[in-house]
């Protein structure tokens, strides 16, 4: 088979892509190894809410139109948007076809994509298939005995789970909301704590993204990073549950979760944690504290009329664990990694990845030429990972494609 265009990955980087490239005219197939929308149908739990609020579920040429801009979508209501909109814009998907193998055949000035089923030749080729593709646990967890494991990217519900404590490793943003969802489900959790930030859901009358997205925080540039690596750090704790509301370390604490240090190792039926649970608590809450300084900076600088606010914080001490965590005696029956995510390109023989395995790329394209990159954190702004995001990439690049001859 010969196409001109493929985009592999149909997610919302590559339903925007495809979008963009039908307003342009030109020819092209999306390739989904599942359905439509597959990561946030099957990789997500079943309380599980954007963080961010409804406004931000945006597309190109689909714009947010119900009812609760300022609610936060479960996970149903988010798979029929992106249903609706690959049948609204008639993407050429393809469900239930894995990309094997994508490499280059220099001769014929073209990319050959290997399925299970045909060879596929492609003039261009769109990378869209995420960036949390492969799940990451730290070595320690092949010392484990006896005990149920889990990552964050199987976690459905607390029912699904033996009876007993858990243990999550990982306080980002999966960790936390999952430890609530657990803990209010009845469950004693205990919660191996990171080094992650936290965000107050609101702030003087607005939610912080709204706040955010007005301070221009999401243009700022892959170059503010201090690091090439820290495109896949934790990002700041939110959640939408409930409506939203705050979710941080200090929260959870006072629902009854127990925190404990960073995960260093295991030893069959005892897991290792450093004494840094006050280090994380502090670091938490200074990521807190320096977004309301900049809001409020940032109101005083327009002249914005807002109610005055100030930061709640939990004042309780929060109830902590250090040293060996002995999982007989916690009555510990599974511990739950919500330790993230690694890139996963092998699949791709080129080269064009750094030390980290991220593409090198300047917003979404190559060094080779056809080939492309979309939806990954960081890409070129901090919003080219986002539903609200990717739209301005994708453009982007099927304008690239559009310059190149047919």
């Amino acid at each position: 088979m010969k196409i001109d265009t493929l985009v592999i990955g149909a997610g919302q980087a590559g339903l925007a892509t495809s979008y963009h490239l039908s307003q342009l005219g030109r020819e092209h197939l999306v390739l989904e190894r599942e359905q439509v929308a597959h990561s946030w149908r099957a990789r997500r739990w079943d309380s599980f809410t954007l963080v961010g609020p409804n406004w931000t579920c945006t597309l190109p040429g689909a714009p947010y139109e119900g009812a609760d801009p300022d609610g936060f979508m479960g996970k149903a209501a988010l798979v029929e948007f992106f249903e609706e909109y690959a049948r609204t814009n008639s993407a050429p998907v393809r469900e239930g076809v894995t990309a094997r193998r994508l490499r280059r055949d220099a001769a014929a000035g073209c990319y050959l994509v290997d399925t299970d089923d045909e060879s596929i030749e492609a003039r261009n080729v769109v990378v869209a298939t995420g960036a949390y593709e492969r799940p990451k646990t730290p070595p320690g967890a092949a010392n484990l005995r006896g005990v149920t494991q889990l990552h964050a990217d199987a976690y459905r519900n607390a029912a699904e789970l033996p009876d007993g404590a858990v243990l999550v490793v990982g306080s980002g943003q999966s960790g936390c909301q999952i430890a609530e969802d657990l803990r209010e489900e009845g469950r004693d959790v205990f919660l191996s704590t990171g080094g992650a930030g936290w965000f107050p859901r609101r702030y003087r009358g607005r939610d912080n993204l709204w706040w955010r997205a007005q301070m221009g925080y999401f243009e700022q540039p892959v170059e503010r990073l201090a690091s090439p690596a820290d495109r896949m750090s934790a990002v700041p704790v939110q959640t939408g549950r409930g409506g939203g509301h705050d979710l941080n370390l200090r929260t959870l604490a006072a629902m009854g979760v127990t925190l404990a240090g960073r995960f260093i190792g295991a030893d069959g039926r005892r897991v290792h944690t450093a004494d840094d649970v006050d280090a994380h608590l502090a670091r938490s809450d200074d990521v807190a504290r320096k977004l309301v300084a900049d809001i409020d900076a940032f109101i005083r600088e327009r002249g914005i009329v807002a109610p005055p606010e100030v930061l709640q914080i939990h004042p309780e001490r929060p109830k902590t664990i250090t040293g060996d965590l002995d999982l007989d005696r916690l009555g510990i029956s599974t511990v739950l990694w919500a330790t993230g995510y690694e890139l996963d390109f092998r699949w791709i023989e080129l080269p064009l990845f750094d030390d980290t395995g991220y593409p090198r790329q300047r917003q979404g394209v190559t060094a080779a030429p056809g080939l492309y990159f979309m939806g990954l954190p960081w890409m070129h702004t901090r919003i080219s990972g986002l539903i609200f995001g990717v739209g301005r990439d994708a453009r982007h690049i099927a304008e690239q494609i559009a310059t190149t001859r047919l």
